[in-house]
């Protein structure tokens, strides 16, 4: 098989329709790929090699090329994604909590996902995905999505990933694509985002009838309503997409604060500062800070929530303030935390230089990005406001 270094193309967005569209409303395009002839290129080979069935005739009548055997360097070919030639690519399960499921069978750590399976959460379940380039996939509890695309072109060697979320909400870190023969995209029954490189969040609310998209790093295209036009969603915005369309986007709330987290006999308290235009509080913990290993995670309209935890817990702390349009805002991350099993020993300072009892919690603000490496399968890069904390 030729090299393929160098061939450029995109696959063209296309929004799913709902069900309750207008008749009026014209069917989806078919996707189609774009093509950049390179020189050598013959219409005979490239069906032959790259093509299902090796028959040109289509691609020529669609494109209108006069001869097959010359072309223009540089101009366009449309094809039909049906006829590309792919191969399978697989994608693991790197972290599992609680009822996890792939098709319907329990994860494992290493389970394989392939194009075509479902993956679905449970209640206080989460569970997290990496493909072969690093790039992560995480859904948190009651979620659900469906595997449509996981596979490599033949034709540019890119990787063509496309997940549908069918319930519940997913958050993606995408490691940048520096072949442009590869794509990244989570579509709802309202909404595509496309991205090629940047960690985003995509929500379908309990109604069914809207998608919420939030950028937390880079920038993410989306398209959505019977006439898709791509509307770009930057690094700290969210948009909402419903039947009709893509909202214009609008900033994300800012990381809520931490003052408190408390020890308690069972477990841990945390209080975050109240935030105005916030109607509730996210708050995950996990052992690692890319927040793929979650331990617990919940949803409160208070200031305050307790988790239990065992003695010597250690964990991070990320806070997300949730807007009254249902936005979820950028994180907060604080780390670690430690749940201590009996009171500091006696060596430790007990006052500070001016003879105060220290809090109970300490929070030394360090803002920087902080990847972590994920054996096997490449670094994932949050962006997180990072610090560290202590119990005592």
């Amino acid at each position: 098989m030729p090299a393929q270094v160098g061939r450029s193309w995109f696959l063209l967005p296309v929004a799913a329709l709902l069900a309750a569209a207008p008749l009026a409303a014209q069917p989806a395009a078919e996707p189609m790929l774009r093509y950049t002839v390179r020189p050598n290129d013959t219409l005979s080979a490239l069906a032959r090699d790259f093509l299902v069935g090796g028959d040109y005739r289509e691609i020529q009548r669609l494109n209108k090329v006069a001869d097959p055997y010359r072309m223009p360097i540089g101009s366009i070919l449309l094809i039909p994604d049906r006829l590309l030639r792919t191969e399978p690519v697989t994608g693991k399960v790197v972290s599992f909590r609680g009822s996890a499921t792939i098709d319907g069978r329990q994860a494992a750590l290493g389970s394989e996902v392939r194009q075509g399976m479902r993956v679905e959460t449970g209640a206080n379940a989460s569970i997290a995905i990496a493909m072969p380039d690093g790039s992560t996939i995480a859904l948190p509890s009651q979620s659900r999505i469906h595997v449509d695309k996981l596979r490599r072109i033949l034709l540019t060697d890119g990787l063509d990933r496309n997940f549908r979320l069918e319930t519940g909400r997913s958050r993606s870190s995408v490691i940048p694509m520096k072949d442009p023969a590869s794509n990244f995209r989570v579509t709802t029954p309202l909404s595509v985002a496309a991205v090629r490189g940047t960690e985003f969040r995509v929500a379908v609310d309990d109604s069914g009838e809207r998608a919420l998209t939030e950028v937390v790093a880079g920038t993410v295209g989306v398209a959505a309503g019977p006439a898709p036009a791509e509307v770009a969603v930057p690094k700290g915005y969210g948009a909402i997409s419903t039947p009709a369309g893509t909202e214009p986007p609008v900033a994300l709330l800012p990381p809520p604060k931490l003052i408190q987290l408390e020890k308690t006999a069972t477990g841990v308290r945390i209080v975050v500062e109240r935030m105005e235009g916030a109607k509730a509080y996210r708050v995950e913990l996990a052992t690692d800070v890319a927040f793929l290993h979650i331990i617990e995670e919940a949803q409160t309209e208070e200031s305050s929530i307790s988790f239990a935890l065992p003695p010597n817990a250690t964990f991070f702390v990320r806070l997300t303030a949730v807007a009254t349009s249902g936005l979820e805002g950028l994180p907060g991350i604080y780390a670690p935390g430690v749940r201590r099993a009996s009171p500091p020993a006696a060596s430790e300072p007990s006052a500070d230089a001016t003879g105060a009892a220290p809090p109970p919690f300490r929070l030394w603000a360090e803002p920087r990005p902080l990847p972590i490496r994920l054996t096997g399968h490449g670094t994932v890069q949050p962006l997180a406001i990072a610090a560290r904390t202590s119990l005592r």
